[in-house]
């Protein structure tokens, strides 16, 4: 289990249990926090500067940071390093800007503080409450507004998904169900649609779910997904949403096609790859032994990272029962070919470039990504790094 996933879990824990220890406290602590909110939003007012304020004080600190680690690299010591302060507090810009939203649609800054929010603020601690409050004020005030496919995207990259599948953004999530029901322009409905199904598609992949409740969720992420570009088929794709797919229609055969080949428990379809020295293979030539798929890029520094756990994963597991399938994203064969000669990667490697088949079907938008496969090509766990229980399950596996 990764760390911020272990991270996820315990707060879940706690929010599970102190209620039960509390009569209820944890509703009345999230009460509190809306009050909180509430007194700064009339503290501060609808003051732009406030906000502009905070911005060049994040660059600020931002130019600071870079400095700081660019020192420690060139001294080979944090000692070498101009210590960084912390961050400045985003809250009372938040506040700021909510408070400009309040003003409604007349305020001439209504939708820089609104991307403000759904930007830079969705970022921190208490982004999820301050995206959901910027993006309702654009399909509130704003519904034409230019860089929707921009800004979905951006609250899309921002949720995470804890071990039991559920989102850590749970405003968000809100927002993507009403986008989807309220918009009444039908290309933001389709939008809304499609981030729905993405948010169920990662909830499949949660670990220790039964049978039957994987195969619910799958249903409700095809429920969401299919029929989404009804009435907008030919519509181009808003910007930022899904490469290599250019209309809604398109969108939505890659997405059904993803939530049914590359989430855990279904079967990856018989996919090809080239080898470093241009020869193609399928996935289906390592049916029979289990395959531990590794997209990785030379840019990635996690990637790098794990080789050692990598290497020792292939050298301790027999051959004719485990096999690792490197899959290179690197934009030249060239660039992973030469880091290879350095970095020894003694196990099958593919290259298949920044856009892909192989990527898109297996829905592969983050390095790395790990995806675990059985004898017969089914899906038995997907993560983004190498956990002592990703790794006991291969072993197992293996076993």
């Amino acid at each position: 289990m990764s760390t911020s996933n272990r991270t996820f879990v315990a707060l879940g824990m706690v929010l599970l249990l102190f209620p039960a220890a509390c009569g209820g406290a944890a509703g009345e602590e999230g009460s509190t926090a809306d009050q909180q909110l509430a007194a700064l939003v009339a503290e501060v007012g609808p003051d732009w500067e406030v906000v502009t304020d905070y911005m060049s004080r994040q660059r600020e600190w931002t130019q600071q940071r870079r400095n700081s680690l660019a020192s420690e690299d060139d001294s080979g010591s944090p000692e070498g390093a101009e210590e960084a302060s912390g961050p400045p507090d985003v809250e009372r810009a938040a506040a700021a800007a909510i408070a400009i939203l309040e003003v409604g649609g007349a305020h001439e800054r209504l939708v820089d503080a609104a991307q403000f929010l759904t930007n830079q603020a969705a970022m921190t601690a208490k982004g999820d409450e301050y995206a959901y409050r910027g993006a309702k004020a654009l399909l509130e005030y704003v519904p034409d507004f230019g860089a929707w496919g921009m800004t979905l995207s951006r609250m899309n990259m921002l949720r995470r998904f804890r071990d039991d599948g559920e989102s850590s953004r749970p405003a968000t999530d809100r927002f993507f169900e009403e986008l989807a029901s309220e918009a009444e322009d039908p290309v933001l409905r389709a939008a809304g649609r499609y981030y729905l199904a993405l948010g169920r598609m990662a909830a499949v992949n949660a670990e220790a779910l039964s049978e039957d409740e994987r195969t619910a969720r799958k249903e409700a992420a095809l429920d969401a997904a299919e029929g989404l570009s009804a009435g907008v088929e030919d519509e181009a794709l808003l910007f930022g949403m899904r490469m290599g797919a250019g209309t809604f229609a398109d969108a939505e055969a890659d997405l059904i096609r993803s939530i049914r080949h590359a989430t855990v428990g279904s079967v990856v379809p018989d996919l090809n790859g080239s080898r470093m020295n241009g020869v193609e293979e399928a996935l289906s030539d390592y049916r029979g032994r289990v395959v531990l798929l590794d997209f990785w890029a030379t840019w990635c520094k996690p990637c790098i990272a794990a080789l050692p756990e990598l290497r020792r994963l292939v050298e301790e597991l027999p051959a004719d029962r485990f096999v690792l399938l490197a899959v290179s994203v690197d934009a030249e064969l060239e660039t992973a070919v030469e880091f290879m000669e350095e970095e020894p990667m003694p196990w099958v490697n593919w290259h298949v470039g920044m856009t892909s088949e192989l990527t898109k079907v297996l829905d592969v938008s983050a390095f790395p990504t790990y995806i675990l496969l059985d004898e017969q090509g089914r899906i038995l766990a997907r993560t983004s790094g190498l956990p002592d229980d990703f790794l006991a399950l291969i072993e197992e596996t293996v076993g």
